[in-house]
């Protein structure tokens, strides 16, 4: 009979042993659980966040403090990129060119041209195809806070209105006259290998005085907002 009570109370033992492991599991399982739903739910909703272009700095630049526009100057040619945030099907940016120099200046603008991370060169979306990216009454545009941006550096450059393009024996280049500004819009397809850090090259400004040329280069990144 001893024997059994001994028999008895250990094995009552090891089952309250076995249900307190069981428990324990139990609870691990249901806080892995949680955990990985929790990471799950934070991961979804990280790659819901909308994406923007911001500027990279640099100590060279300018960056506007309201719309993220990158200013470079550089043998008397102004040049800005202003990233797009209202076409969403697309990586727009507006090009300004503002020519101090007392000479023309000349460019392709069709030359301009976006270097991704891996190092791939991404031409622009011909106009071709903007009745597949665009609305049919789709206007390029220029951010309302950007005039009020450009303005506070330097008050010298008028960036409303389009000043007269003069006319070039050939069709693709455009001159801008001095003292004068010219603005433009370039659009690239989004990135199919999920590039992060963008280039925006704009190539050959060339001088008409001289055929210097000049070509500027501006940084930006996509970010998660």
């Amino acid at each position: 009979m001893r024997c059994f009570c001994k028999m008895t109370k250990s094995g009552q033992k090891l089952s309250i042993i076995g249900i307190y492991i069981s428990q324990m599991f139990m609870i691990l399982t249901i806080s892995v659980f949680l955990g990985g739903c929790a990471s799950f739910i934070d991961s979804v909703n990280d790659f819901l966040r909308p994406e923007r272009l911001v500027p990279v700095f640099d100590p060279d630049a300018h960056i506007t403090p309201q719309t993220g526009a990158v200013i470079y100057a550089k043998n008397g040619i102004v040049a800005i990129a202003v990233p797009l945030h209202d076409v969403k099907n697309v990586d727009g940016f507006a090009i300004i060119l503002h020519n101090r120099t007392n000479h023309w200046v000349s460019l392709i603008k069709e030359d301009c041209q976006m270097l991704d991370q891996s190092g791939e060169i991404v031409k622009q979306i011909d106009k071709s195809q903007y009745s597949f990216y665009f609305s049919k009454n789709f206007k390029p545009k220029l951010p309302p806070e950007f005039a009020a941006d450009v303005f506070r550096w330097d008050k010298t450059i008028r960036i409303q209105g389009d000043p007269a393009v003069l006319p070039t024996e050939d069709f693709k280049k455009t001159n801008i006259m001095p003292k004068n500004t010219h603005k433009f819009f370039v659009y690239f397809k989004k990135r199919i290998n999920k590039s992060k850090n963008l280039r925006i090259i704009v190539p050959r400004i060339t001088s008409e005085f001289n055929d210097d040329q000049t070509t500027f280069v501006f940084k930006f990144r996509m970010q998660r907002m």
